[in-house]
């Protein structure tokens, strides 16, 4: 493959995951119900937290600050992490984290990856400028082999609103099981109440709208 050929591709990775980030998880909340979930006080608190997650999501997503995630997600056995997801938390946060983690290390992992490959990038775009060209195919091969040969993530803009529209809230005991949709995906969350709060356990996408 041309060297060229390689910076076009990759460049078409780029414009794809940030449209994908900038629809999903690069936006701050507005709670919206289609069908309205009974008005009690313990959907009101779920309700909550889950707007206050998509709050700390947008602003992860710019500054790569997770240090207040455990305050709206946590590690718990309702979320088992993918093989994937191991060799990548294992490689932010070491094996024990791995192997031991759930959703909150996961999201922690996440972003703290993107805060690396955002540098990576930030380094040889600044090169570039300061040199009044563009980056070149090799530079942006070096960025993908330092990031472990994936493509670095653009960050994307925090301007669209994600509305949550609620389609069912069940809760049993200390459990609960959210299913919304955020715009990008229909929603499946697990929260769990510890000492009177409600966490997010973990979210999966049940079905996806791109």
């Amino acid at each position: 493959m041309s060297k060229k050929m390689f910076m076009y591709i990759s460049l078409g990775i780029c414009i794809i995951t940030l449209l994908g980030l900038a629809y999903h998880t690069s936006h701050s909340s507005t709670v919206v119900a289609a069908v309205p979930v009974p008005d009690t006080p313990q959907n009101r608190e779920i309700m909550e937290v889950m707007e206050r997650a998509y709050e700390l999501i947008n602003s992860a997503s710019q500054s790569f600050d997770t240090s207040l995630f455990s305050s709206v997600f946590i590690d718990t056995p309702d979320y088992k992490l993918t093989d994937e997801q191991r060799d990548a938390i294992s490689s932010v946060l070491g094996e024990e984290a791995a192997q031991n983690g759930g959703y909150l290390t996961a999201m922690k992992a996440q972003y703290i990856a993107r805060k690396k490959e955002a540098g990576l990038l930030k380094d040889v775009l600044d090169k570039a400028r300061a040199e009044n060209r563009e980056m070149t195919a090799e530079e942006l091969q070096e960025v993908v082999i330092k990031n472990n040969g994936r493509v670095p993530a653009i960050i994307a803009s925090n301007e669209t609103k994600a509305k949550l529209i609620y389609e069912s809230i069940e809760i049993s005991g200390e459990r609960a099981v959210v299913r919304y949709d955020d715009g990008a995906a229909l929603q499946e969350a697990i929260l769990v109440r510890v000492d009177g709060q409600w966490f997010i356990a973990g979210i999966t996408p049940i079905n996806i709208h791109f």
